[in-house]
């Protein structure tokens, strides 16, 4: 008996097969991406002790982490960040060698911005005049919503 018959005669049991082996891969991935892109995921590694601390007081701590932190305009975009991201901040964590305060840089600045306004595009609407130099930049004005100010040093959170 060749692969072919056997293939044949068993069909319905393959193809049963691979559906099952198909829907608990994409389980398995989708409940990955959720529980990776969480504050207490985020939270556990050293170097994210303050971020997690600060985030955890300030009016967005019922987010996910990577809703201001990875980009939402398409799926293929949201997932190569998520990995790449996930890589450099694996690497750095290893190497301990991220700075005490944790900087964004210019594309990340503009990907929180995005996300602010695709999460409150209707209030945007209400704001008539944005102060010069602002206008792409949520953080300029907004930078201690989301992270507040560190209570863990006497701070308090400013909202």
């Amino acid at each position: 008996m060749g692969l072919c018959n056997l293939i044949e005669k068993h069909t319905l049991k393959c193809l049963t097969g691979g559906f099952v082996l198909g829907a608990a891969a994409v389980g398995i991935v989708s409940f990955a991406l959720h529980a990776t892109g969480n504050p207490t995921f985020c939270g556990q590694c050293h170097s994210m002790k303050h971020e997690a601390a600060t985030f955890a007081v300030s009016s967005h701590r019922n987010q996910d982490c990577v809703e201001c932190h990875l980009p939402h305009d398409n799926t293929a975009h949201y997932l190569f960040e998520k990995g790449r991201t996930g890589i450099v901040d694996i690497l750095h964590e290893s190497m301990r060698d991220y700075p005490n305060r944790i900087k964004l840089d210019a594309d990340a600045r503009k990907m929180v911005a995005e996300n602010c306004v695709r999460c409150h595009g209707a209030t945007m609407s209400y704001v008539e005049t944005a102060p010069e130099g602002t206008q792409d930049d949520c953080l300029k004005c907004h930078s201690k919503v989301a992270h507040g100010t560190n209570h863990l040093e006497g701070g308090i959170t400013v909202e």
